[in-house]
């Protein structure tokens, strides 16, 4: 497919959508509606924070006057393609087809002086089951962020503190460069659907949608970040956290979660550093509670570093996860070699926006670990590296188009004939055109 042809689909579902929808809904998304302010105050682009907009979010989504119903909505629709099928199209559902990937409504923002919360549910239009080569919609919930939040304000105290109850490991976070609303913050919806999918850490989405946690943090001084907590099985009177979800990693009892950054901002610069982690007990069998546990020790560092002018914004962040797995005997020989397993995680990506309009990304990704000949029976490694750029055109705050290239340098322990059968780690590149818009 032509890019010609690409632009076309994309401008013809951007026109329906646009026709489809009231002329009242371009009204600002439901946070900017409550605080009065355009989305550039607590976005770089969404969904990466500004200084305003995390502390907006610490403040438990309080700040500004509640309205009677927070709601925002938001759609997506793309292209992809495949560097190389080798001939077996079959095998890549919806090659070079333009598809509307589905959206997500919001129910976010102030309950109270004291509540507010970020509620995401998403419809995907692209939902396989059972390995299909046939797509259904399905509609679950995702991401899932609620706050009681209060502040003390003196001349030589500044404290906001709160507690969280949330579905997704970091997606409490106020920076981005933890896994939940970490980069890329798009990509092709088909890349699981084309079976491309390097492994990664539990604390990278592995418990998404999956958990509840608890945690009580405290930002003192607008410098000082502290947060801990745990995560349990969304179950009871939590299920509804996991609402539409297939239980793949059920958690056995309360497992701790702990996140300590530092923070500072001066002019127009802003600068993070910090660490995060996670001691989680799984059960081998999602649908046994009883059943034994594989243990996932995730330990993180990141950094973010921020300018933000007019006309020019540079953003970067930086993360590295090392994980510790270690498996219930049932495993040995199964599906691992060792009783015990490391896996790697580097992530840094740096993005230059001029007038907030025209944006440019390069990020650069990195898996590495524990040979095991049983897990990965043709190279025995889990190593995959590749890089992301990206060019963006905000055609108004909240509507963006982007062309998103995806590149392997490696794939599963090689750079060519990954599988055995003649693949390349290149032939996984992914050219993905796509449409993003809220409302």
């Amino acid at each position: 497919m032509g890019v010609q042809r690409w632009l076309g689909w994309l401008s013809g579902a951007i026109a329906g959508a646009l026709l489809a929808w009231p002329a009242g809904s371009w009204a600002l998304p439901s946070y900017a509606r409550q605080t009065g302010e355009a989305c550039v105050a607590c976005h770089v682009s969404f969904p990466e924070l500004t200084p305003y907009g995390r502390l907006f979010k610490l403040s438990g989504y309080t700040l500004g006057t509640a309205k009677l119903f927070p709601l925002a909505g938001m759609a997506q629709a793309s292209v992809s393609h495949i560097g190389n099928t080798q001939g077996n199209d079959s095998a890549y559902p919806r090659q070079n087809g333009g598809v509307i990937e589905g959206g997500s409504l919001f129910v976010a923002g102030k309950i109270s002086d004291h509540a507010g919360m970020f509620s995401q549910w998403t419809f995907n239009a692209l939902n396989q089951n059972d390995g299909s080569q046939a797509f259904s919609g399905h509609t679950s919930i995702d991401n899932n962020d609620w706050r009681l939040t209060d502040h003390i304000a003196k001349p030589d105290l500044d404290l906001i503190y709160g507690l969280s109850l949330n579905n997704n490991p970091t997606v409490q976070d106020a920076w981005n460069s933890t896994p939940a609303f970490g980069y890329p913050y798009q990509s092709s919806h088909l890349l699981g659907a084309w079976g491309i999918a390097p492994p990664s850490t539990l604390i990278e989405g592995g418990l998404a949608q999956q958990v509840a946690g608890v945690s009580a943090y405290g930002f003192l001084n607008k410098a000082w970040y502290f947060e801990l907590g745990g995560y349990r099985a969304a179950k009871g009177a939590t299920s509804f956290l996991r609402s539409g979800v297939g239980v793949g990693q059920r958690l056995a009892g309360t497992n701790p979660y702990w996140r300590f950054a530092y923070s500072h901002d001066w002019g127009e610069h802003s600068l993070e550093a910090g660490t995060f982690g996670l001691d989680a007990r799984v059960n081998i069998d999602p649908a046994d509670g009883g059943s034994p546990t594989d243990r996932y020790r995730d330990l993180g560092v990141d950094a973010q570093y921020q300018f933000l002018s007019d006309p020019h914004v540079f953003t970067t962040q930086v993360s590295f996860i090392h994980e510790r797995a270690d498996w219930d005997a049932s495993h040995l020989g199964v599906d691992v070699q060792n009783p015990g397993s490391d896996l790697n995680s580097f992530r840094i990506k740096g993005s230059y926006w001029y007038q907030r309009t025209y944006g440019l990304t390069l990020a650069y990704f990195s898996e590495s670990g524990s040979h095991d000949s049983v897990a990965y029976p043709t190279t025995g490694s889990p190593d995959t590296r590749g890089y992301i750029a990206e060019f963006d055109y905000m055609i108004k705050p909240n509507w963006r188009v982007g062309l998103q290239y995806a590149g392997f340098l490696k794939y599963l322990g090689a750079g060519s004939n990954y599988d055995g059968n003649g693949r390349n780690a290149r032939d996984n590149n992914v050219t993905y055109l796509y449409t993003w818009v809220a409302f």
